[in-house]
This record gives C-alpha cells, structure tokens and sequence, in this order.
C-alpha cells in the first residue's frame, strides 16, 4: 500500500528497506550516544557496522513496522518503529553478533556493547495490550534535531497506529533522556509507571509513557 505523505509536502514517510541499513545503523548508534552517553566505545564507524550486521541479520524482523521520515531529496530525517502486542520485539543481538563485533571492535569494545545490549533489556517495558502499541527505535538525526521534525516523525507513528485500530501509543524514555522526555509530554504522553527498582539498579531509570489516539 502506497505510503501518505506528511502534512508538509516536502516530507514524505514510507517503510524502510534493506536499502536503508546503513543509514539506519549509524542512526541507531546516534540514539545510544544521546540516551547513555558513554556507554559504547570504539569507532562510530565501526559500532555501525556491527549494528548493521544485527539488521541484515534478521531483514524481515528489523524492517517490519519500521518507516523512515525522508525530504524532498530523500534524505532521512528521522526514523521509528511501531511494536504491536501480537509481534515479538526485535533481537538486537541476533546469532553471530559477538563473533561479529569481536572482529570488528575489539574485546574491551565489544564487552562494553554486549554489557549495554544486556543492561537495556533488564528494564525494557513489554505490552501485551491489544489496544496499544509501542514506539521504539526512534530518533531524530542529530544534524537534523530542532527543526521539528521529531514531532513530525512521532505524530506519523501514531497515525500508523490508529489506522491500526490502537487506542493507546506507549513508550519507554530514559529519565536522563530530558529532551526526547519534553518532547513527549508536549506531544500528550503522560507518566503511567515505572520499572520495578531492582531492575532500575540493574539498568537505567526510565519512564513508561502512555497518550490516548
């Protein structure tokens, strides 16, 4: 089915393709950098093609409910994915990964990824709703952020949903992630819950947040 056309006519949003992987990979290692900076080592080159390799490893998985925000140039902007309750997440750490990274980063790097990968999914909020879906792997290219093109990226993912039959988008913020937070308390999200504590200690604090379609 033909994708719709933003609001803005110069800005178009569509489904990634495996055409798309490296700009996806470079953009995912732009999302680690802004919500735990730190926590990875090594090239940025380099932890790209690691996490590009995650992708091609599993293709369908990695593009299913992915969409990219483009320009009039095709240039993406900014890119998000949609987790509905029926469809098991995406592994980010698919086989072959630590062999991968290892020839590719290093030992020290690629414990410091593996750590982070490990530490993220003790706290990760699953859903199991059937009225509600969750936006994940969203980010904005930092040579592009402040133009207002999150917002526009955010309000394409929930218009998925809706068409969808949602009711409800949620999603997971790291509490140190203050601008991505703001964006969505603008956007209409609100506070709903917390992971437990002991998970919190064993990862990063973080909100669940929840808005109405």
């Amino acid at each position: 089915m033909e994708e719709k056309p933003t609001q803005n006519k110069a800005l178009t949003i569509r489904s990634a393709t495996s055409d798309d992987f490296p700009t996806l990979s470079d953009l995912m290692v732009q999302l680690y950098a802004a919500e735990l900076p730190g926590a990875l080592t090594g090239e940025r080159a380099l932890l790209s093609r690691v996490i590009q390799f995650t992708l091609e490893a599993q293709p369908a998985q990695a593009l299913l409910n992915r969409y990219i925000l483009a320009d009039a140039d095709g240039q993406t902007l900014a890119t998000g994915m949609i987790q509905f309750p029926t469809i098991p997440p995406f592994d980010r750490a698919p086989d072959g990964t630590i062999a991968m990274a290892l020839r590719t980063l290093g030992y020290r790097a690629t414990g410091r990824l593996l750590l982070t990968v490990a530490r993220s999914r003790v706290a990760v909020h699953v859903q199991h709703q059937a009225d509600t879906a969750l936006v994940h792997s969203y980010v904005v290219d930092e040579r592009q952020r402040g133009r207002g093109f999150g917002r526009v990226m955010l309000n394409a993912l929930e218009q998925k949903m809706t068409e969808a039959g949602c009711q409800w988008s949620e999603l997971q913020v790291l509490a140190g992630n203050t601008v991505a937070r703001n964006l969505y308390i603008r956007s209409g999200y609100k506070d709903v819950g917390r992971p437990p504590r002991w998970a919190e200690m064993l990862s990063w604090p973080s909100y669940v947040m929840r808005k109405a379609l």
